[in-house]
């Protein structure tokens, strides 16, 4: 054999080393984000898929969105996740069948890009998968007894946003993003509500803080059109349910407003009747984000937390806990470890 040969080839056996160390560190991730997905899917299957007259009316509502009689007329433009819902019921057999996949793919969908993402933020392996851990057990503890296929896009929309939010500048890619979002839920709205606040110094390049908040405020305007404009289109009528009774909607928006029942469930019933932990949780969580709108680090984000928990309290249900799923989503990334530099400098 040539010796010149052998030199020649020596130095790629090290390389061949490292890319089959790497793929088995990637194997061992994927494998730890995998098991991770299966053992919170297994759980969440027990939370919501035990009764049959909630998860019921789950399906009723994914129906009734695609047949145009949703339960509330609010909710018809949210045509987008249902429709994948009704995809997978052709691979599945049966809407049940489909709903149970898709809350599995949206698990695992969603740990995944956690990881992804907090690595991105600059997070080691080892606190990504933390943050994933973390995150799954925040999720199962807050998990509602109904939960809807757009709240699972709505975590994967926020957890994007929140990588978005940590950045002076405006990503390209979130233009899709709130795209998507408007055919899945309104609480998209809160994206471009961000951008309308207050931030610290402008990236280079950046257009003003004046542009900004126009180019935003016309994006909220083009949505908002968007979305009375499906709900117009497509919106027949009210579903055949006898045994429920519908509330009346507020002009213009379509939601139903619930300030008086929710600040009473905030600060008395919640006391008083075994639902402590929603009641503690959420008014800490106001204390904490107005503690934090102090902080010029996390200013913005407090300030827009807070008004976000201010339309839960005006148009949501306070003790829906899924209502809080984008909260969670959105924190865990936007001020993970790693994450917390990139905040700072934004502003600084």
């Amino acid at each position: 054999m040539d010796p010149d040969s052998t030199d020649a080839q020596a130095p790629a056996r090290p390389d061949r080393l490292s890319r089959v160390a790497a793929a088995g560190r990637g194997g061992a991730i994927a494998f730890a984000i995998l098991l991770t997905s299966l053992g919170e899917s297994r759980i969440l299957d027990r939370l919501l898929f035990d009764d049959a007259t909630e998860y019921g009316f789950v399906l009723a509502a994914v129906r009734g969105v695609l047949d145009g009689t949703p339960v509330s007329r609010s909710w018809q433009q949210r045509v987008f996740s249902p429709y994948l819902v009704r995809v997978l019921e052709r691979f599945a057999g049966t809407p049940l069948d489909a709903l149970e996949a898709f809350l599995h793919g949206a698990v695992l969908t969603q740990n995944a890009l956690l990881f992804l993402l907090v690595r991105r933020a600059g997070a080691s392996t080892g606190r990504a998968l933390v943050a994933v851990g973390l995150f799954g057990f925040a999720r199962l503890l807050s998990t509602y007894r109904l939960e809807y296929p757009w709240d699972e896009v709505d975590v994967l929309l926020f957890m994007a946003f929140g990588f978005a939010a940590r950045r002076p500048d405006v990503p390209g890619w979130l233009w899709p993003l709130l795209a998507v979002g408007t055919i899945n839920h309104e609480t998209v709205l809160y994206v471009p509500f961000w951008y309308l606040l207050p931030d610290g110094k402008p990236a280079s390049g950046a257009p003003s803080p004046a542009k900004r908040r126009a180019i935003f405020g016309a994006a909220i305007a083009v949505m908002c059109a968007a979305i009375f404009r499906l709900r117009s289109a497509l919106y027949v009528g009210r579903p055949a349910m006898p045994e429920n009774v519908f509330e009346h909607a507020t002009p213009v928006i379509e939601n139903h407003a619930h300030v008086l029942h929710n600040l009473r469930q905030l600060f008395f019933d919640d006391f008083r009747r075994g639902k402590v932990f929603i009641g503690a949780a959420v008014l800490s969580a106001i204390v904490g984000f107005a503690y934090l709108a102090r902080a010029p680090a996390y200013r913005r984000a407090a300030l827009w937390s807070l008004g976000v928990l201010a339309t839960i309290v005006a148009f949501g249900y306070v003790n829906e806990t899924r209502h809080y799923l984008l909260l969670l989503s959105f924190w865990s990334v936007y001020a993970w470890p790693g994450g917390r530099d990139a905040v700072r400098a934004s502003v600084a």
